[in-house]
C-alpha cells in the first residue's frame, strides 16, 4: 500500500513531532530501521482500534465465548450471525457493527463476547492515521491498514 500525498504529509508530521522517529538517519537505512522497529509494532501503550480483518476464525471465538446464549436466539438472528462469521468482515464498517449487534439480540454475553472480538491494538503507523480516542470502550477508526513501508517514510522524509 502505498500513502497519499496527504497521508505522506501527515506521517511527516507525526515523525517531526516525535524526537524517537526523528531520530532516526535522513538515510534508506534509517527509513527502513524506523518502520521495522517502531512504525510497524504494536503501539504501547495499547491504542484500540476496529478489528479490519475480522476473520472466521476470530469470529468463531467470540461465539465460544458467548455460546451459552447461541440457543437462546431466534433461528432468524442464528443464521444471520452464523452468515456474518462466514467471511471476513471490516468492523471499521458501522454496517457491519450493527449487523453483529443486531444477530446477538439480547443475549448480552454473547453480545459482549462478540464486541470483543471485533477489536485489536494497532500499530503504530496506523495510530498516527486513526480517527478517535483509541480506548476499549471507544475504539478508533482505521484510515491507513497495516504496516507503513520503508519507501513511504522516505517519501515523507523527503516533503
Amino acid at each position: 500500500m502505498s500513502l497519499t500525498p496527504a497521508q505522506l504529509a501527515t506521517l511527516k508530521a507525526a515523525i517531526l513531532a516525535d524526537p524517537v522517529l526523528s531520530a532516526y538517519p535522513m538515510t534508506a537505512d534509517g527509513a527502513f530501521d524506523m518502520a521495522r522497529d517502531r512504525l510497524n509494532q504494536e503501539f504501547s501503550p495499547a491504542f484500540t482500534v476496529w478489528q479490519d480483518q475480522l476473520t472466521p476464525e476470530r469470529f468463531d471465538a467470540g461465539l465460544i465465548n458467548g455460546a451459552t446464549q447461541i440457543d437462546g436466539l431466534t433461528q432468524g438472528k442464528r443464521d444471520e450471525l452464523f452468515m456474518l462469521g462466514a467471511r471476513t468482515r471490516d468492523c471499521n464498517n458501522v454496517a457491519v457493527r450493527n449487523a453483529i449487534d443486531d444477530a446477538t439480540g439480547s443475549a448480552a454475553t454473547l453480545k459482549a463476547a462478540m464486541v470483543a472480538v471485533e477489536k485489536r491494538n494497532a500499530l503504530y503507523g496506523e495510530k498516527i492515521f486513526s480517527i478517535g480516542t483509541g480506548t476499549v470502550l471507544a475504539p478508533a477508526t482505521l484510515v491507513v491498514y497495516g504496516q507503513i513501508s520503508y519507501p513511504d517514510v522516505q517519501a515523507a522524509r523527503a516533503l
